[in-house]
């Protein structure tokens, strides 16, 4: 049997009925994680409504009048405010003028994605919009709040099905547990409806279907791939980067996928582009041009993203660390070097690409927010190498010495303890959300980003 199968497929040898049996107990413990991550969800306090402000009144006005433009509702109409590549409504940056009509600034592909879930919150009197017709935030939290925390419950599930590819029950539950409380999931994509929470719910089924495919369990549906990825560049313009690896990817791998996946992709971005063309007499909409991206604080920009004390990835989800280990210490027992090395490519191009905007540390928010959409990669990185590393013995034939396994179970389990701990801190403690207020605006002082003596994390502790 081929090495990469003797960790979690023996039952290719067993009944039918112990195969539902297994079945049936993931599709149980998938809803035990998803039960007790939505929970957590919901109760955690902190919620950072944001670049989402107004989201859901578009979704709203998608449903009542078929309209990306919000002119209908009684929006504050504030002098147009010109900046950079958009025209603010006055001083509501989520606002863009165009022409005589109101738009939502940032990307229309989580308003249009959560279209059903406010109509169905509609039948209970919930709506962003009250009758008559002024904004309700409190409404608009509420929404936000709730679906935020369904899709990221339903994301830890989707990771715990994604480690059963080819990891046991118990380190499964372990990557799905520890991917949603001890990442962004749980400080940032949960806190509230960020660009991000679509995003990296559509990627971590993208990864899923990689997964699946390179296992050999489920053929990989190029209709479906395209129309995932195609909605992660709708959710926000930075998942172009996955589609351009992914792409190239199937160009090695699967050429014979390419033609469906191409034309699938090529309608959905000719639909993307008539949208923009019709709203702004552009092909592309002011939020996904070039030109945000500047690199004109690049190499700092570069350094925090990793290793700041308040926005750095490394800080934030220091399990990395021990990601990175077992990459490296089993490197030559990786059964998909190729998913490996497309990982990789992809969270350093996201890196980089972070790194070149203007506003790299992400304004308002809680540690590494703008690499949030790193996360399914990270997952993806972090069970190959689990599955290397308890391959490694099968391989070599060999029994691991005790003392190097325990040392590696303890590094391990303090790093994503931390990673848990700091995330916890981020969604439960308020402190943390002031942090980016006080003392001072850190717009106005960015330098408070590198500011160790008073980490974003430490905040509660802190006066």
């Amino acid at each position: 049997m081929p090495a990469q199968f003797v960790v979690n497929l023996p039952e290719m040898n067993i009944s039918w009925r112990q195969k539902l049996t297994t079945h049936r107990k993931d599709a149980l413990i998938g809803v035990v994680i998803f039960a007790a991550t939505l929970s957590t969800f919901l109760v955690s306090r902190v919620h950072q409504l944001a670049d989402s402000k107004y989201s859901m009144v578009l979704s709203q006005s998608l449903l009542e009048h078929g309209s990306f433009a919000l002119d209908h509702y009684a929006l504050p109409r504030l002098p147009p405010n010109a900046r950079g590549d958009y025209v603010l409504d006055g001083d509501i940056y989520q606002l863009e003028w165009v022409g005589d009509h109101l738009y939502y600034y940032l990307p229309p592909g989580s308003s249009v994605l959560s279209t059903p879930y406010v109509a169905l919150m509609n039948i209970f009197g919930i709506s962003a919009v009250n009758q008559d017709g002024t904004y309700n935030i409190e409404n608009d939290l509420k929404l936000q709040v709730s679906l935020a925390a369904l899709l990221m419950a339903m994301l830890a599930s989707i990771f715990y099905f994604t480690s059963r590819l080819v990891l046991p029950r118990g380190w499964s539950v372990v990557v799905a547990l520890g991917a949603a409380w001890g990442t962004q999931v749980w400080s940032t994509a949960s806190r509230a409806l960020w660009s991000d929470t679509w995003g990296i719910f559509l990627l971590g089924v993208v990864v899923w279907m990689l997964l699946a495919e390179a296992v050999g369990k489920h053929r990989l549906r190029p209709i479906a791939l395209a129309s995932l990825l195609a909605w992660m560049y709708f959710v926000r313009p930075t998942y172009a980067i996955p589609i351009l690896a992914i792409t190239v990817y199937l160009l090695i791998r699967n050429r014979r996928l390419l033609i469906w996946y191409a034309v699938t992709g090529i309608i959905w971005f000719a639909g993307f582009i008539a949208y923009s063309w019709h709203s702004f007499g552009q092909l592309l909409p002011n939020y996904y041009l070039a030109s945000r991206l500047t690199f004109g604080s690049f190499w700092e920009a570069l350094a925090g993203n990793l290793i700041s004390p308040a926005r750095g990835l490394l800080v934030y989800v220091p399990v990395i660390f021990f990601i990175a280990y077992l990459l490296v210490r089993y490197r030559k027992e990786i059964v998909f070097p190729r998913l490996a090395l497309l990982a990789l490519i992809v969270i350093a191009l996201h890196w980089i690409a972070t790194s070149g905007f203007p506003h790299w540390y992400g304004g308002h928010s809680y540690g590494p927010r703008l690499m949030t959409g790193v996360v399914p990669w990270l997952v993806l990185l972090g069970i190959l190498g689990l599955q290397a590393m308890l391959t490694e013995p099968e391989k070599r034939a060999t029994v691991k010495p005790r003392k190097l396994w325990r040392m590696q179970s303890v590094l391990g389990g303090a790093l994503l303890l931390i990673s848990m701990i700091i995330n916890a801190l981020g969604a439960t403690e308020h402190a943390t959300s002031l942090w980016n207020i006080r003392p001072v605006d850190v717009d106005q002082q960015p330098a408070r980003i590198w500011d160790w003596r008073h980490p974003q994390f430490l905040a509660k502790w802190q006066s």
